[in-house]
């Protein structure tokens, strides 16, 4: 169980990490090619998106939107990177 506990929270933190370095992608990519600040947060899949109608930012021009299940799915993903990691190096501790 505390195994668990571990990898849950390793898991959170890499997904955390990877969010907020697929959010400064998106913004540093918007600025460098000059336009409207779009923006997208997610990596693999997208979980919210935000981006300019037109060139002023308001709230009658200015979309955006979650989806929710890609949270999970990336979420998922972390995990499974983690749990593989932490595999790997109980399985090379063993063998020494």
């Amino acid at each position: 169980m505390k195994n668990i506990l571990k990898i849950t929270l390793q898991a959170f933190v890499l997904f955390c990490v990877i969010s907020f370095l697929s959010l400064s992608y998106s913004m540093i990519n918007s600025r460098l090619n000059s336009i409207s600040p779009n923006l997208t947060i997610g990596f693999p899949f997208e979980m919210y998106y935000q981006f300019e109608v037109k060139g002023e930012c308001d709230e009658r021009t200015l979309l955006h939107g979650a989806h929710f299940i890609n949270i999970i799915y990336n979420f998922i993903i972390c995990f499974i990177i983690i749990a593989f990691i932490n595999y790997k190096q109980q399985t090379k501790n063993n063998n020494q």
